[in-house]
């Protein structure tokens, strides 16, 4: 089985990823990582840019070959592993769904405020040094993210969890669907 978290940046990804791999004692990658790794051999790596909601799918379509053959070499070596991050979408999921065992989860925040940005740093801390203009597009590029990945989640039947409000609560919801002990 391969788990996918997906959805927008700074909604909990890294955290659920982390927190169900070690439930289910499989081993995780966020595509950071990937795209890093592509980075180090490519001239060009596109990327998501704040306020820019057509780089979003853009980038997912870049990636997805790259994705794509990882799974496949990831699911050669091991029967269960788990990627997160934001450089899929729905669309990716379902087409490697076509071929691989598939559960997902797509996370989204439709309500970011520079406080609740300051308050949860995730696993990415460098976020809270960041300057306060560039913390001001990413609190306004969350939310629309968020809209683009639960109106495709919907579309193609995926859960989207929302992470505004209660976010331990909706956290905990989105490991129980992530690993169907519902």
């Amino acid at each position: 089985m391969i788990y996918f978290v997906g959805g927008a940046p700074r909604v909990g990804k890294s955290i659920l990823a982390q927190q169900t791999a070690r439930t289910l004692a499989i081993s995780w990658i966020s595509t950071d990582v990937l795209k890093t790794f592509l980075g180090a051999h490519l001239s060009t790596v596109p990327g998501i840019h704040w306020n820019q909601s057509q780089t979003i799918p853009a980038t997912a379509e870049w990636f997805f070959p790259s994705l794509e053959r990882f799974i496949w070499a990831v699911s050669s070596m091991v029967e269960h592993f788990l990627i997160e991050g934001v450089d899929f979408l729905p669309a990716q999921v379902a087409e490697l769904a076509k071929t691989y065992p598939i559960r997902c989860v797509f996370l989204g925040c439709s309500v970011l405020t520079l406080q609740q940005f300051a308050q949860f740093p995730g696993l990415s801390p460098g976020y809270i040094d960041l300057p306060a203009d560039l913390r001001q597009q990413i609190i306004q590029h969350v939310p629309m993210h968020s809209t683009l990945v639960h109106h495709e989640a919907e579309r193609l039947g995926y859960p989207y969890i929302d992470m505004a409000g209660d976010f331990h609560a909706h956290l905990q919801k989105a490991a129980t669907v992530l690993t169907g002990q519902d």
